[in-house]
């Protein structure tokens, strides 16, 4: 109180600039999700978990979680092909509301449903992210989003070698 806010002006010769001022409210919680745990197929339940805690590390209980899930893929090697990869639009899979437990914690549940559309044979990759919206008793609202990666192969590596690689000078021996 006795401070000044709204809508404010400044000027000079060479011209002005408008700005808001208003009340700064601390936050008084925060969202946190807990590691993806595992590997998942296309076509398997997901399941991301997280936790509304106070800063004051007290958990916010019985709060609202309004969720939604979206996918998009990419091809993680389309640099090596000459090929056109379409860009992947995003669509929502999934969405709801949930509530937070007594200790604060929160589980959102989805298929990974792979796009049908997408070229199999290259193997793409379709990330879900989760987006959160954690509103307390009082109306104070945060969000926050996890994002997994789910392919048709549990494992990508993508290795940049650009030297060759002598088999006899590294001690390789066949089988």
């Amino acid at each position: 109180l006795g401070r000044l806010t709204g809508n404010m002006r400044i000027m000079n010769e060479s011209g002005s600039i408008a700005f808001s001022v208003e009340e700064y409210k601390r936050p008084r919680f925060e969202v946190v999700f807990d590691p993806v745990k595992g590997s998942y197929k296309l076509g398997s339940v997901v399941k991301v978990k997280g936790r509304a805690m106070a800063y004051a590390g007290s958990p916010v209980d019985h709060a609202m979680v309004k969720y939604r899930v979206v996918r998009n893929a990419y091809y993680p090697f389309n640099k090596y092909w000459r090929g056109y990869f379409p860009v992947s639009e995003e669509a929502e899979i999934a969405h709801g509301e949930v509530q937070t437990t007594e200790d604060g914690s929160f589980s959102i549940a989805f298929t990974a449903v792979p796009d049908a559309m997408r070229m199999k044979g290259y193997t793409p990759v379709f990330n879900y992210t989760v987006h959160v919206d954690i509103t307390d008793i009082s109306g104070e609202t945060h969000s926050g989003e996890k994002t997994v990666s789910v392919s048709e192969k549990s494992l990508l590596i993508d290795l940049d070698m650009t030297e060759k690689v002598n088999r006899d000078e590294a001690g390789w021996e066949p089988g």
